[in-house]
């Protein structure tokens, strides 16, 4: 008893500085993005509200805190961290939840279309987050070295291709250097804006929201350019929620609470403060709350922090991006984990080059953060409405009895996102139809890969004899061939179309066959022991189920090598069997519809293929499907 009592107290004591560890990663990876934003959100807020006098100051930071506290503190960490998906959130997560990939019409089919809609708007955002971030970050130095000033683009350049280089060390690594980084960005302002609300305590006042009411109501034409300046302060939400399968929902809870939130509210109080006593301090209230002899160290701490706040960005679209395939929403593409003890750190490696290329192509055409402005934020304003429908809809699922209760707690949070959404469609002369084509085209490629799949299964894109009448029919058959046949099997299925087409086609009938289904796990590694089930049905025709954890590589030849030579099948002669259909497009374009499957055919041959991924040898490797008209 007493060893199982030590042995207890030391996993508690272990569990803390884990738990610590995680949160600390967790600022690195999921805040960099809102927890820079008292960079210029206050001081836009003020300027767009139309001077620095009381009303405007105390308006501001009202408006401020309350859609802090409601659009991230109720929604996403009270609320909409709850709503996972085996682990993992963003809005393809509650797509998941309400069962809408399998749906074909109707009031699902028209969610499935709000929810593509917002995974659309989050693509084009992580296009867009890391140019205007970095740009933002490195003109700093035109303040401190204005020298510097024809260097800043090759230098933000320099910067993301450094940025996007380094996603393959994965999750767990980056948040391990930037969360120290971004701990000490929240402990400075917060400590800086405190510095400042001691000298004006009455500033504190801004937290009634009578402040914020009186300061729209004072001149309500300006109330959508306030609304456009105060979303700033939050345009880092959504990847709280897309990020949680990276850290857990405790994580991420505890970082914003204990650490984050009072390190922004502080800041910004702080600033409104300083302005209230010196209102020509609105020109740049957050540099001048810093010290002079501190303030170059604080331009490479913002520079640094700004720089961060894109990995919130990129993390959550690998995490979007993944869910999306695994629900056949997008194209398949190579994913790589990891972490070994996180199944949800992953890392995409033709998406990181994609969406690395697509940055480095805005940065250079727009060339400054103030070209960008306009283009920033409206992705993530349409996401914000698309996850609140999306989430009403599977609360009031979960609790069909006090559905009117999930409304009306609902609405006013929809409608502080709808404000902020319209709000930001002024942009669109001034750079926000930039947002509105990446997402146009993310959606593009997602309708149509979905409706093409859907089409592909009613032209027989999944038909097969069943494996038990496979084995009878081959059975009765004279066999024409001596090599054994490996014919891969997707999970779930019960039938094989390639072995259909030697048989049916082609005439052949071979004299083994192994049909091979590969599992992948929830744990990091397989032992040898539970890897393997194998069923023969007869002398003929087997059927093995290969189970592999997530991180291990997947060379099937070498996984199977040992099971078959238990067959008594040698396994160098072998010949491995691939389903893979020619699609061919309408030869016509009538319709949208007929442009969605044309585009869809083009995905289909751009997609990862079987004999790349299960590292099968090319000269053993047979590709058989037929053409199919769709």
């Amino acid at each position: 008893m007493n060893i199982e009592r030590s042995q207890g107290v030391h996993m508690m004591a272990a569990a803390g500085p884990m738990r610590r560890g995680i949160a600390l990663a967790a600022l690195g990876i999921v805040f960099g993005d809102i927890g820079t934003s008292p960079l210029y959100a206050f001081r836009e807020t003020v300027t767009a509200a139309g001077g620095a006098t009381v009303v405007e100051v105390m308006g501001s930071l009202s408006l401020i805190a309350w859609a802090l506290v409601l659009s991230v503190s109720v929604k996403y960490v009270s609320i909409l961290l709850r709503l996972d998906n085996g682990g993992e959130g963003g809005i393809i997560a509650l797509a998941a939840l309400l069962d809408l990939h399998r749906s074909r019409g109707g009031r699902r089919a028209a969610m499935l279309s709000v929810a593509l809609a917002g995974a659309a708007m989050l693509f084009g955002d992580a296009l867009i987050t890391p140019a205007i971030s970095v740009l933002a970050a490195v003109e700093g130095l035109e303040i401190a070295l204005p020298r510097l000033d024809p260097l800043v683009l090759p230098i933000a350049c320099a910067i993301l291709i450094t940025l996007f280089a380094i996603q393959g060390a994965g999750t767990e690594v980056i948040g391990r250097w930037f969360g120290p980084v971004m701990l000490v960005w929240f402990a400075a302002i917060g400590l800086l804006g405190a510095a400042a609300i001691v000298a004006r305590p009455e500033v504190l006042a801004a937290l009634d929201p009578r402040h914020a009411v009186r300061l729209l109501a004072a001149d309500p034409l300006r109330g959508a350019t306030i609304v456009t300046a105060v979303f700033l302060a939050v345009t880092g939400g959504e990847a709280l929620y897309a990020d949680l399968g990276q850290f857990g929902r405790r994580a991420i809870t505890r970082a914003w609470y204990a650490v984050v939130l009072p390190g922004l509210l502080l800041c910004y109080f702080g600033q409104g403060a300083l302005v209230l006593a010196e209102p020509h301090a609105l020109d740049n209230p957050f540099y001048r709350l810093v010290p002079d002899a501190l303030r170059l160290p604080m331009v490479a701490l913002a520079t640094l922090a700004t720089i961060i706040a894109s990995q919130a960005v990129i993390s959550g679209i690998f995490s979007l991006a993944r869910q999306a395939m695994e629900l056949h929403l997008l194209v398949p593409m190579r994913v790589r984990h990891t972490s070994r003890i996180n199944e949800h750190h992953v890392y995409l490696p033709v998406l990181n080059a994609m969406i690395g290329t697509g940055t480095l192509l805005i940065a250079v055409g727009f060339g400054s953060s103030a070209a960008l402005a306009g283009a920033y934020g409206l992705s993530v304003a349409g996401a914000m409405i698309a996850t609140t429908i999306l989430a009403i809809a599977e609360m009031r699922q979960r609790h069909r009895r006090r559905a009117a209760l999930v409304v009306a707690l609902f609405l006013p949070l929809l409608a502080i996102d709808i404000v902020f959404f319209g709000s930001s469609l002024g942009k669109v002369a001034n750079g926000g139809w930039l947002p509105l084509s990446l997402t146009a085209l993310a959606l593009a490629i997602m309708l149509s890969w979905h409706l093409g799949r859907v089409r592909l299964v009613e032209v027989g894109g999944t038909t097969g004899t069943p494996i038990a009448r496979l084995a009878r029919e081959m059975g009765r058959r004279e066999t024409k061939i001596a090599i054994p046949i490996v014919a891969l099997m997707r999970p779930g299925e019960g039938s094989v179309s390639s072995i259909d087409q030697l048989l049916r086609v082609l005439e052949i009938n071979p004299g083994r066959v192994v049909i091979v289904s590969l599992w992948v796990g929830s744990k990091p590694r397989v032992r040898q022991a539970d890897r393997v089930t194998v069923v023969c049905l007869d002398e003929q025709v087997c059927r093995i189920d290969l189970t592999v954890g997530y991180l291990q590589q997947i060379d099937l030849p070498s996984l199977l090598a040992p099971e078959l030579a238990r067959l008594g099948i040698e396994p160098d002669e072998a010949v491995y069997l691939v389903s893979h259909d020619r699609l061919v497009p309408p030869p016509r374009i009538r319709s949208v519809g007929d442009v969605s499957i044309v585009l869809f055919v083009v995905l289909f041959r751009l997609a990862e293929r079987a004999t790349d991924r299960f590292r099968l040898p090319p000269k053993r490797t047979l590709e058989v499907g037929v053409i199919k008209q769709l």
